[in-house]
């Protein structure tokens, strides 16, 4: 089973309950932690100087200066991060990250210009607040705000601010064991099909159908790697009637069949990061 990991945990204090954390990503002590892992709260890491790679959710992504990673609760995750790097990090739990409404769909910006000297000002304060158990909410919801500003001045699409879509997500990720047509997920939300397809199009890019697929996919690759289920146990977990039909569609989005998917990354869990 996939270590889940929360705030107390990272910081090695798991008899507390720690809704926030701020502080320098090289003034913060890298826990023992198992190789890949899900947490359960947000979390905001800024690189300002280092090299290595992220890899959330099976997606791998450079680590450089000036580049702002998001990862959410559940987000399968690891990383590998060269001895010079520097940064800030900023962690919420969940409750507090939903009320904010933290999720989005990219997982990394990289700052630059007026966001980036905002954000080098407002970092400090924020961890001085935090030291001093000062209240760091309205930091915490200025900082994802400037970020949520510059993904849309720069054209990157995300879904942060709107609840529909956020219900959508929710919809799927509780019903998995059944494949609902788009109508189905549509009536609950009290849309018809042409405003949900409208609304994933402009916040994702992409049409309900295949984001509901893509949910389901992410899914299936982490009940590959940490459950005992076999392809076919998988196909029917997430309501998929023929497995060699789930078979075709996980290649044709991964490249990868999916017991080709096991062996290239099984091949890697036992890597120290």
């Amino acid at each position: 089973m996939l270590k889940e990991y929360s705030i107390s945990d990272i910081l090695a204090l798991p008899s507390q309950h720690i809704p926030d954390y701020a502080g320098t990503f090289e003034g913060t002590e890298d826990p023992e932690i198992e190789w890949a892992h899900r947490h359960s709260f947000f979390s905001l890491v800024w690189f300002t100087e280092g090299t290595g790679f992220y890899v959330i959710d099976f997606e791998e992504h450079e680590i450089k200066p000036d580049r702002v990673f998001f990862v959410s609760p559940k987000q399968i995750h690891n990383w590998d991060y060269s001895e010079n790097s520097k940064g800030y990090i900023l962690t919420i739990d969940n409750t507090l990250g939903e009320e904010l409404c933290l999720n989005y769909t990219f997982p990394y910006l990289d700052i630059n210009g007026k966001a980036k000297d905002i954000l080098s000002k407002i970092f400090p304060d924020l961890i001085e607040n935090f030291q001093n158990r000062n209240n760091i909410i309205i930091d915490i919801r200025y900082i994802y705000q400037l970020c949520e500003r510059f993904a849309k001045r720069n054209q990157i699409k995300y879904y942060a601010t709107n609840p529909s879509i956020l219900a959508f997500k929710k919809l799927v990720s509780e019903n998995h064991a059944q494949l609902h047509p788009i109508e189905w997920y549509a009536d609950k939300l009290h849309l018809s099909v042409e405003e949900l397809n409208f609304l994933c199009k402009e916040y994702s890019g992409t049409t309900a159908k295949q984001y509901l697929l893509d949910i389901k996919l992410t899914e299936a690759k982490r009940l590959l790697l940490y459950s005992d289920h076999n392809v076919n146990e998988i196909a029917f977990r997430l309501g998929f009637e023929d497995s060699s039909y789930f078979s075709r569609i996980f290649k044709k989005k991964t490249s990868l069949t999916p017991s080709d998917f096991l062996k290239k990354y099984r091949k890697t869990e036992g890597k120290v990061l």
